[in-house]
């Protein structure tokens, strides 16, 4: 027997600003990451992580990139507060608050060269190294889209949420298989290109759920 549709609260006024705020802050990071490519070549895409930005002269845009980032997940995470009223949904709603911690953590904290070894990391690399971590944000996107099919609201854009996590999930096995067994990075390593495919996906999932947010609080005025 199929599991009935959940009916939940209308989307609020702060939800649907949350959501504005989420798309505005994503746009964001995609200008500063974009730009960076244009004012750093010397951090070949394909290979060096966008984390090293922040090493660079205009390491401040990748600082700020970074919490442009954490804040629109949690824009995101708060657009649909409302509209999650399951277990599995609630566990996603914590693991993306952790993830948008840990990229606060990773903002705050200068990382390391890639060349460094793990014995070698400063103290603030290690720590940049562990708010990234603690990203988890493919995870949390799943979770939340299982909640939000239930949703009788949200069961238009249902594929769209299971799509668009299910790529950033696949994107996150593949910059594991892109990362060197040895540790030793270098043209022909792929992890910087995946790297940056993962984390512009993110915004694929949290476009989805703003849109529809913003256009659920439109349809109940």
């Amino acid at each position: 027997m199929a599991k009935p549709l959940i009916v939940t609260k209308p989307v609020t006024r702060f939800e649907s600003n949350a959501a504005r705020i989420s798309l505005t802050a994503g746009a964001l990071f995609v200008l500063l990451l974009g730009s960076l490519h244009l004012l750093e070549p010397e951090f070949d895409p394909t290979w060096r992580f966008i984390s090293e930005y922040m090493l660079g002269s205009f390491g401040w845009m990748m600082t700020l990139a970074f919490i442009s980032l954490a804040v629109s997940l949690a824009g995101s995470g708060v657009a649909v507060f409302s509209q999650v009223r399951t277990v599995i949904g609630y566990i996603g709603h914590v693991v993306l608050a952790v993830a948008v911690i840990g990229l606060l953590i990773a903002a705050a904290f200068t990382t390391d060269p890639i060349f460094t070894k793990m014995e070698d990391l400063t103290d603030s690399g290690k720590m940049h190294v562990l708010g990234a971590s603690f990203d988890y944000s493919p995870l949390a996107f799943l979770l939340l889209s299982f909640s939000l099919a239930r949703n009788q609201a949200w069961n238009p854009i249902r594929w769209r949420l299971f799509i668009t996590a299910i790529v950033t999930i696949v994107l996150t096995i593949g910059f594991m298989f892109t990362l060197p067994q040895d540790g030793v990075f270098g043209p022909g390593v792929l992890a910087g290109l995946v790297g940056r495919l993962l984390v512009i996906s993110y915004l694929g999932w949290v476009g989805a759920v703003t849109f529809h947010a913003i256009k659920l609080h439109r349809q109940e005025k």
